[in-house]
């Protein structure tokens, strides 16, 4: 997983999936647009907060992701004449509404995967992730002693999420708002799903749609927790074994991976940079 051969790919991709797995690639930065002006209450313009999504893909390969997409987004807020603590207080309730989503969705398609896998006959896949997830989390628990990670940990969560609380009290009085942070939520959860699903399949692999759900959000919560820009490694690693495990080849799953990454993480790298830079000179950010 540490090159892609663009070559084999093109050679054995069916290219309409490759072409909806590229429009639910960049549905992803609409759908993270809406999430983060649901839970502004200032207005923003909608095709200027896509920009900034696109631009925080660019800056996401030189930090890690999470860390990357919050300051882009806050200093956008920033610019935007929201005063800075109340900008930061909107990126943390944004990000907090979506970490206890993809915590509530993670257990809900676990519950799902395994429902339809009783009704197969075929429980393994759905255990051995649930395990893999329980894993994750002892190993996270176990790190969590240590006083050192334990202080890092709670610095960033209070710079985070410092404010947050008085700020979804704002979004909550305006349904609108409300609707759209959390539709925008729950479509950047299905973007990504499309994206993995559509590169499943344009190497002729297929798999159940609660499966591909749980395997994307399992990955994705390795990815954040990876220290690495963009989860490179972690997120190629975990979404590689859960197709394996799940019942695709070895071939498969990794051409799926490569496609989706290829999408998802470098393509946008160049129109990012672009985005970063007209955004600058707009004095956007």
């Amino acid at each position: 997983m540490t090159s892609l051969d663009i070559g084999r790919l093109a050679a054995t991709a069916s290219w309409h999936w490759v072409a909806a797995a590229l429009g639910a690639a960049a549905l992803t930065y609409v759908a993270a647009a809406f999430m983060l002006m649901g839970f502004v209450p200032e207005r923003l313009p909608l095709w200027r907060t896509v920009l900034v999504q696109l631009a925080a893909s660019f800056v996401k390969l030189v930090a890690p992701a999470a860390v990357g997409g919050v300051a882009v987004n806050t200093r956008y807020l920033q610019r935007s004449g929201v005063r800075p603590a109340l900008a930061v207080a909107s990126v943390g309730a944004s990000q907090l509404v979506g970490m206890v989503t993809h915590i509530l969705l993670l257990v809900l398609f676990g519950f799902l995967t395994g429902s339809t896998a009783k009704a197969t006959q075929d429980l393994a896949p759905s255990r051995t992730i649930v395990l893999a997830v329980l894993g994750l989390g002892l190993l996270a628990g176990l790190a969590l002693t240590v006083p050192r990670v334990r202080r890092v940990v709670a610095s960033r969560l209070r710079a985070m999420f410092s404010g947050v609380v008085p700020r979804l009290v704002d979004v909550l009085q305006s349904p609108k708002k409300l609707s759209t942070g959390m539709g925008g939520t729950l479509l950047l959860t299905l973007a990504f799903t499309l994206c993995l699903d559509a590169s499943v399949r344009a190497f002729g692999g297929s798999l159940p749609w609660t499966t591909v759900v749980l395997v994307f959000l399992t990955a994705n919560a390795v990815g954040s927790a990876a220290p690495t820009p963009g989860g490179l490694g972690a997120v190629e690693g975990a979404l590689t074994l859960a197709l394996t495990i799940s019942g695709l080849t070895a071939e498969t799953a990794t051409s799926a991976v490569l496609l989706y990454r290829l999408l998802t993480l470098w393509l946008p790298v160049l129109p990012g940079w672009g985005a970063f830079a007209f955004l600058q000179r707009k004095e956007a950010l």
